[in-house]
């Protein structure tokens, strides 16, 4: 996988303590991490704690995003794609599972040996198949 796709599997990762435990290619990073960011930032985006994130709280949090000194680059980053890839369902509204599911399985995609772990090496290779 290429860095930026390790971006995109990563894409629910927040800003603060838990990104900053989140450094591509500096460490292994589990699965059960990816998902504790995914429900983090997803809690972040459902402005009005329905249970789901609209199209409008989407919005809100892309422009909140793009007004940060980083303007959401590396790991904070929600590409404008993020809703309708994760509306899986097509009902208009992104849910918890729906938000998670996308980076866990990108995430599977990575973890070649199925343990729950994206090892260096696992991302290294990763990185020379995915372009």
């Amino acid at each position: 996988m290429t860095r930026l796709f390790f971006v995109a599997l990563l894409s629910a990762a927040l800003t603060g303590p838990a990104l900053a435990q989140l450094q591509l290619g500096e460490r292994p990073i589990k699965r059960t991490e990816v998902a504790a960011v995914a429900k983090a930032q997803f809690a972040e985006m459902d402005a009005d704690k329905d249970g789901s994130v609209s199209p409008s709280e989407f919005e809100r949090y892309r422009a909140k995003q793009n007004a940060g000194p980083d303007q959401g680059r590396g790991l904070t980053h929600i590409g404008r794609s993020w809703f309708d890839k994760c509306d899986t369902d097509g009902d208009g509204r992104v849910s918890v599972a729906e938000a998670i599911a996308r980076p866990l399985g990108l995430f599977d995609m990575a973890d070649a040996d199925g343990d729950g772990v994206a090892s260096l090496a696992e991302q290294q290779l990763a990185s020379i198949f995915i372009k």
